[in-house]
C-alpha cells in the first residue's frame, strides 16, 4: 500500500507524512506472529517485496537492517560509529544506543545524514572510528580499492567494519566498458551498480588493503520471526592493532 502512496503523493509530502502513513498501513498488519526488532512492532505478516525481501509495515525496515542490528546492538557501548547511507529506522536505533558518537554520511543525497563524505577520499582524520557500517555502497564505487583503503585509514586499530553488497558465486564480475544505466541494469542487476562481487572476491580485496576479515553466513527458515533474509552474508573487517 505504501507503494501506492508513493505514486500519488509528491515526494515532499510523502517524506513529511511518512510516519503517519506507515502507522496507518501498520493497522492492517497487527498481530503476534512476527516482530520488527527495530521498531518493536508485532505483526501478522511482513510486506513481501518483488525481490522477496520482507519489509516492516510500520517502520519500512528491510531484513538486512534488522539482521545488522541483531549483530551490532551489543557492541556499540562507548563506540565512535560511522554509518554510510543509513536507513532511517536503523539510524534512529543506533543513535539511541549507548555509542559515544554516531556520524552518518550520504554522498548521493538519498538518505538523511550529518555529512556528505566521498568514500574514495574521506575527509576524516586517521584512526577516528571504532566501528564503520558500509552496507550496499562498494558496488556503486568505481575506485573500490581506494575506498577500501580509506576505510582502513580512518578505522582505529582494533576497530571493526561491517560490509555487505549483493553477492554472486564465482569471481567478481565487472567491466569498465559497461557504462549506461540500461547496460548496468542488465549486467549488474541495478542501473547504478558497476560490478557484482562474490564474497570471496570482496574478501580478497579487503585483505589486500590490510584488513583481517571474517565471513558471517546465515541460513533461516522462510517464515522466521524477525523477517531476516533466508540466506545472507556479512563481511566483518578488523584493523590490526
Amino acid at each position: 500500500m505504501y507503494e501506492k502512496f508513493k505514486k500519488i503523493l509528491p515526494l515532499g509530502l510523502l517524506k513529511k507524512y511518512e510516519s503517519k502513513i506507515r502507522a496507518f498501513i501498520a493497522l492492517l498488519y497487527v498481530g503476534k506472529s512476527f516482530s520488527c526488532n527495530l521498531c518493536d512492532f508485532k505483526m501478522s505478516r511482513f510486506i513481501v517485496l518483488k525481490n522477496q525481501n520482507k519489509l516492516c509495515p510500520k517502520c519500512g525496515s528491510l531484513g538486512r537492517s534488522r539482521r545488522l542490528w541483531s549483530e551490532i546492538s551489543s557492541d556499540l557501548d562507548h563506540k565512535t560509529v560511522l554509518h554510510f547511507s543509513p536507513p532511517k529506522r536503523l539510524s534512529k536505533k543506533i543513535k539511541a544506543s549507548n555509542c559515544k558518537t554516531y556520524v552518518t554520511s550520504d554522498y548521493a543525497g538519498e538518505f538523511k545524514a550529518l555529512k556528505s563524505l566521498n568514500i574514495e577520499n574521506i575527509e576524516e582524520p586517521n584512526n577516528t572510528y571504532d566501528l564503520i557500517i558500509c552496507y550496499h555502497i562498494l558496488e556503486h564505487i568505481n575506485k573500490d580499492l581506494k575506498a577500501m583503503s580509506e576505510l582502513f585509514r580512518i578505522l582505529k586499530p582494533g576497530g571493526k567494519g561491517y560490509i555487505q553488497t549483493p553477492f554472486k558465486e564465482g569471481a567478481i564480475y565487472e567491466n569498465p566498458d559497461i557504462t549506461t544505466p540500461e547496460d548496468r541494469l542488465e549486467h549488474f542487476g541495478q542501473d547504478d551498480h558497476v560490478r557484482i562481487y562474490s564474497a570471496e572476491g570482496l574478501i580478497e580485496r579487503l585483505q589486500s588493503v590490510g584488513f583481517y576479515t571474517e565471513l558471517l553466513s546465515f541460513k533461516e527458515e522462510e517464515n522466521n520471526h524477525y523477517g531476516f533474509q533466508t540466506t545472507e552474508k556479512i563481511i566483518v573487517v578488523t584493523k590490526p592493532e
